[in-house]
């Protein structure tokens, strides 16, 4: 019954959305953004602070905020933002004469947004600047700042310039960090939304390596760019030393392309090989009473094995890796932040890489030598020479500091870089 008027609830608030744009009254569209503005557990009911923060809606992203609030309480209030609402408001003025479709859920790619007529644009960005006027009254007594988190967001595009006829600063806190070197060279090269970049006063990275990708896609953006390092890394660090029997396995499931840059010559190159392998040699290992193997999956964008697993193993799809993490022994990981954290909390990972050709060695992450297996045999001995052993965690992780930093940048000074990003 909950779910039914949920949904219910829903279709009218989007349709709402649609409706205020359909026939041009932002002062209602505003009204609704600001009823949907939401506020996370432990927040207080009223806005105390001068400057508001508003987050364009991100799971990942929201978590490195809320790290940051915790610290920086005294100085911001924040409310989240519905992402969604941008694809309904993009959705009018691509589909002008279109009335009945999934208001919450458009059916939109960005092919539609790159080829959407000049005259819609600029009425989409009008009726976003009409928005924001509205909603900047509204907080008249605050110092509004946005927050988003890639610059991709194509349907956010009109929000961005809304909030710049505004003069309401828009803040990239760029989260994705982790590439491979070659990756990052053809993102820089290849990119179609290198304009962007006109809409942001500050630019937050993880790393050196993508602060010089988006360098490299505009020049200007060494004027506004901040290097600050990874909030998650703190969800992770564990300075308590524990006496544990190993008996957890996890599997961090991986995207079949992560880190294969994405040219026409590797079109059919993918790391499913691999993957099907160790779910191989999970199967086999589901049958020692000894040890718990979980599989976590990010939702439906990882790769799916043909292979049937073993009912012994436990698959989870729903949440951040981050409780699966802090829970298992030995971490099973490919090309993904999560691989890396798991060396940040001192476990014993294992990269799998059981590809024909030695040659796709290059898109794999910076990871050390020692913990990547070329052979599934060699993974299982490994494995089980290590089960119902006792070990004192987390383990040193000083070998791989090279690795970790690398990508998610100096655990040092965190919280102060980004109060100070949100405050500039």
């Amino acid at each position: 019954m909950k779910s039914t008027l949920n949904k219910i609830v829903e279709f009218i608030f989007y349709f709402l959305i649609y409706f205020s744009c359909y026939f041009n009254i932002p002062n209602l569209c505003s009204l609704l953004i600001r009823l949907s503005l939401l506020k996370k557990r432990g927040f207080k009911n009223k806005l105390r602070k001068k400057k508001l923060i508003i987050v364009l809606n991100r799971s990942i992203g929201n978590r490195e905020v809320e790290i940051i609030r915790k610290s920086a309480n005294k100085k911001f209030d924040f409310l989240y933002f519905r992402r969604s609402i941008t694809k309904t408001i993009l959705a009018r003025f691509l589909k002008k004469k279109k009335l009945f479709f999934n208001y919450s859920k458009p059916n939109l790619k960005k092919e539609d947004y790159f080829n959407q007529n000049k005259n819609d644009q600029k009425q989409h960005e009008k009726f976003w600047s009409d928005v924001i006027f509205d909603l900047k009254n509204h907080f008249n007594d605050k110092i509004i700042n946005f927050v988003t988190f890639n610059y991709s967001y194509y349907a956010e595009a009109a929000l961005y310039a809304g909030c710049n006829r505004n003069n309401i600063p828009v803040k990239l806190w760029y989260k994705e960090g982790i590439k491979t070197d070659l990756e990052a060279q053809q993102d820089a090269i290849v990119s179609k939304y290198n304009h962007m970049f006109k809409y942001f006063s500050n630019i937050s990275v993880y790393n050196k390596l993508v602060k010089k990708m988006l360098i490299t896609m505009d020049k200007s953006n060494s004027k506004k760019i901040t290097i600050n390092g990874c909030p998650r890394i703190y969800d992770y660090i564990n300075d308590k030393k524990y006496y544990k029997k190993i008996k957890n396995i996890l599997f961090l499931s991986f995207d079949s392309k992560r880190g294969i840059p994405k040219y026409k010559k590797n079109k059919d190159l993918t790391w499913n090989l691999t993957y099907d392998r160790v779910i191989h040699v999970l199967n086999e290992l589901s049958n020692n009473k000894n040890l718990e193997i979980i599989i976590k999956r990010k939702n439906n964008s990882t790769y799916k094995s043909p292979t049937k697993i073993n009912k012994r193993i436990k698959i989870f799809e729903k949440g951040t890796a981050e409780k699966f993490i802090n829970r298992a022994d030995i971490i099973i990981g490919h090309n993904s932040a999560s691989t890396i954290e798991a060396l940040i909390n001192g476990k014993y990972v294992m990269i799998p890489f059981f590809e024909k050709k030695s040659s796709l060695k290059k898109y794999l992450y910076n990871f050390n030598k020692e913990i990547v297996f070329t052979k599934p045999s060699k993974l299982k001995k490994s494995i089980l020479k290590l089960v119902n052993k006792r070990v004192y965690f987390p383990l040193s992780n000083k070998h791989h500091n090279k690795t970790i930093q690398y990508y998610l940048g100096s655990p040092k000074n965190i919280t102060e870089n980004y109060i100070k990003f949100l405050n500039s």
